[in-house]
């Protein structure tokens, strides 16, 4: 019999945390939902088993919720020893919580709560419970999560404008403690900056205590306090950092000595967006995008390969349909959603999560189907944000993007439909699409994609052209020719957002131009590093100045100096320099293709399934060894297969 722990209606504990994570963002003294629906968890749960005990002995339901327990047709209380008869015993457990998730426990000798319980909403169809493992005593409490602490010291506190100011040296996340003898009339100003802190009226994150408010505050973005009390009166502050404990399993390094600062600012800020699910940013935009978690899932796979953190934010994006408007109400963010699931699949194997979650990725599909135009084109309905990236795009009529990423999206669904033994419908929507969007975008004599046929500009961006190449639709002559016309074309408008330079960056590596990409790093990322930035910005410009930098969305503060899109090298120096990537569902296959480009030297760790592959380049020599089963290494046209914990050695030229 397996270990006692907590369980649920499946997919309730991610629902539930993350209905409060999207209400958790705050501005200027306010509270700022977010503006799509909520997903809230089932209210009356019925939880299900079958078991024998084979003498009379007692058991207990603990739980925070209220109901009852049947067995044998007799009700009876939850929370208080139950008499059990030896024999064989059909359970119900009748659960109902407004405030929370229905949810409990059981450790006896012969009846526990796990994987094998069957619970409904009451609506007559069976599913298999949820759980996690760690939740596993009845001191538990799925309702709160299991985040960690550590003690944060501020490296200086300075006078200043009437109060203090205190610097914690980065970029953190977490919870202040005032220390006072009478919190009334104090203030406190928070910023990732130190110019926003001391910035009383527009501040991001400002509030005024109260006689009667907690001391310990809500867990916010911040790197610099500002404390202003009235009448002199002594105050202190001190911080908690709060994080999700995830253990790094991918790793970098390089001769070039920069590579390093600017992996361990991209893994910082992961780590500070990693929580619940993948957060957009820490602390203007705390909430949970899914064009910004495609990306996180990306870079998770080699950094964290946690599958919990992915699957709890795909389980939080999906909500519960019928669906009424897109994920985050951005037609592009319920493509990703759906192509984001293939992946993880095609990456992990999980097949019990899919079939846990096909009927809702499915019922999306359908709702982005329904919304199709006359030609079975994307375009915008009342209510749509057609969102692609912040920058210089064509969005007049049916945009190329969108019809590419339903490409993509019908691709998808045929490899879901048939991992769970449904008919392909899929295959022929694809490529009907194909033939129409090359029809309607392709433009000979600008030699590239562009972003809308209807509106008459023949306008080329490289966000539609990136796709193009990126998801493989572009044939080898269109590549060829967007690699001229677009990605060598300095005169078009450069994408200026960490989030779509992955994208372009990616796209740069699989055309073979990694050198271009690493030096992108360098000036973008390394730029950032030099202005003193302490995590990945929301955006970077290199012709702005000053305080330019931290102005966004007509606010003097408004963009974000930690957000997750900005960990995207992680995923370049890994899947492309390293040159780890799956071949098949559940990466029991994989290559390692590696491409130094102008590093000299590096040496790389990177997670594969259940494994580890480590990567040693210097002196035109690969040392390659792996953990797991399955690895082919590739040098040019030779192809090698590796035995797993065996060091093999390979000669470049």
């Amino acid at each position: 019999m397996s270990k006692a722990k907590w369980i649920w209606y499946n997919g309730d504990y991610e629902i539930y945390h993350h209905m409060l994570l999207s209400c958790r963002r705050e501005e200027k003294g306010h509270a700022y939902p977010c503006m799509w629906h909520i997903a809230r968890p089932e209210v009356s749960v019925s939880f299900f088993k079958e078991y024998y005990v084979p003498e009379d002995t007692t058991i207990r339901i603990v739980t925070n919720a209220d109901g009852m327990v049947q067995t044998n047709y007799q009700n009876s209380p939850v929370n208080t020893d139950l008499p059990v008869a030896a024999g064989r015993h059909t359970i119900t457990v009748r659960l109902f919580d407004f405030n929370a998730f229905p949810t409990f426990y059981i450790d006896s000798e012969y009846l526990k709560t796990d994987e094998t319980w069957v619970a409904s909403s009451c609506d007559g169809d069976n599913q298999p419970v949820g759980y996690r493992d760690f939740f596993d005593s009845p001191d538990s409490d799925p309702r709160i999560f299991p985040f960690s602490y550590e003690d944060l010291s501020p490296v200086s506190i300075e006078e200043i404008n009437g109060g203090k100011l205190y610097d914690f040296g980065r970029e953190t996340f977490g919870s202040a403690t005032v220390k006072s003898d009478n919190l009334d009339g104090i203030q406190l100003v928070y910023g990732e900056s130190r110019k926003e802190a001391l910035d009383e009226k527009d501040a991001i994150i400002n509030e005024m205590l109260k006689a009667d408010s907690s001391p310990l505050r809500p867990a916010r973005a911040f790197r610099y306090i500002f404390v202003k009390s009235p009448e002199d009166r002594s105050v202190e502050i001190s911080a908690q950092y709060e994080y999700l404990p995830i253990e790094d399993k991918g790793s970098f390094v390089c001769n070039d000595k920069s590579i390093e600062k600017i992996w361990d600012i991209c893994a910082y800020t992961f780590h500070l967006n990693s929580r619940e699910c993948f957060l957009d940013g820490i602390k203007r935009d705390r909430w949970v995008w899914s064009g910004d978690a495609y990306q996180s899932f990306k870079i998770s796979r080699y950094l964290y390969n946690d599958s919990d953190i992915t699957e709890r934010t795909i389980i939080s994006l999906l909500g519960k349909p019928p669906y009424k408007q897109h994920i985050n109400t951005i037609n592009d963010y319920s493509a990703y959603l759906i192509i984001a699931v293939w992946e993880h699949y095609f990456a992990t194997g999980r097949i019990d999560f899919l079939k846990s979650i096909y009927p809702k990725v499915k019922a999306l599909y359908e709702f982005i189907t329904s919304r199709l135009d006359k030609n079975g084109y994307v375009v915008r309905r009342d209510g749509d944000w057609i969102f692609i990236d912040w920058g210089v795009l064509d969005k007049d009529g049916a945009h190329c993007v969108e019809q590419i990423l339903l490409w993509q999206t019908y691709k998808s669904m045929k490899m879901l439909s048939a991992a769970v033994g449904e008919d392909d419908i899929y295959s022929e929507r694809a490529e009907k699409l194909r033939d129409s969007i090359i029809r309607d975008y392709w433009n000979e004599e600008k030699g590239a994609f562009i972003d809308s046929f209807e509106s008459g500009k023949n306008f080329v961006s490289r966000q539609t052209n990136v796709f193009a190449v990126l998801f493989g639709f572009a044939d080898k002559k269109q590549t060829e020719s967007i690699i001229k016309n677009v990605f060598e074309n300095d005169e078009l408008p450069q994408i200026t957002t960490p989030y779509f330079k992955l994208y372009e960056l990616m796209a740069l590596c699989r055309v073979g131009k990694i050198i271009e990409a690493q030096n992108y790093i360098n000036s973008y990322w390394g730029g950032m590093l030099k202005l003193g930035a302490t995590s990945v910005w929301e955006a970077f410009n290199p012709a702005q100045n000053g305080d330019e930098h931290l102005e966004m969305y007509g606010e003097p503060y408004g963009k974000s100096l930690c957000h997750a899109w900005g960990s995207g090298p992680i995923l370049i120096l890994l899947e492309s320099c390293a040159g780890v990537r799956p071949t098949s569902i559940g990466s029991k296959t994989f290559e390692i293709k590696p491409n130094n480009g102008q590093y000299s030297s590096f040496n790389a760790a990177v997670p594969i399934r259940d494994g580890i592959v480590n990567i040693k380049y210097s002196d035109n020599t690969y040392e390659v060894s792996t953990t797991a089963v399955g690895g082919t290494f590739i040098l040019g046209d030779i192809e090698t297969e590796l035995k797993p914990n065996e060091k093999y050695t390979f000669r470049k030229g």
